[in-house]
């Protein structure tokens, strides 16, 4: 089922309003300005300023529009498993990127999701790899932001700097 734009807008509003005043009771460390809760903050208003631009659009454009209908994508079963392989990776991810740690769970996730996608599996590793270690340097190094070792805890110190 597809909803309208309004309803979908609504729905990304309130949870990005949910998401910023979530935001505001995780505490920042004494020595830092931002903390935690910086990065949810920005992501919630930006869904806040995203789901009211979508309500907008839903009223201008979709007036005769029915509130849900069958996108026709759902007839293909290979779009059918793209659009659910993004919910499973955020299941994956959930279970097992404390075991296996960031890095490895991130660099599979990544690479799988490119792979349905019909990137060749070397490319897709190599991305994926790349990618991975650049966000776990940007938020273990710059931002301080501790990430999930899992496995890699005995050579984790080679990483940071």
């Amino acid at each position: 089922m597809k909803a309208h734009d309004s309803i979908v807008g609504l729905v990304v509003a309130i949870l990005g309003g949910a998401i910023a005043l979530y935001s505001q009771s995780l505490v920042p460390p004494r020595h830092l300005n931002y903390g935690p809760g910086f990065f949810p903050l920005l992501i919630g208003i930006g869904l806040v300023l995203v789901g009211g631009g979508l309500i907008v659009q839903g009223y201008v454009t979709g007036r005769d529009k029915p509130l849900f209908y069958r996108p026709r994508w759902l007839e293909n079963r290979q779009f059918v498993f793209r659009f659910w392989i993004i919910p499973i990776a955020i299941l994956f991810y959930w279970l097992a990127v404390t075991p296996l740690g960031f890095l490895a769970t991130a660099t599979i996730l990544l690479a799988m999701i490119q792979i349905a996608n019909g990137v060749r599996w070397k490319v897709a590793f190599a991305v994926a790899l790349i990618t991975a270690l650049v966000v776990n340097i940007l938020f273990a190094s710059i931002l301080h932001v501790p990430l999930s070792w899992g496995l890699l805890t005995p050579i984790s110190g080679l990483f940071i700097w």
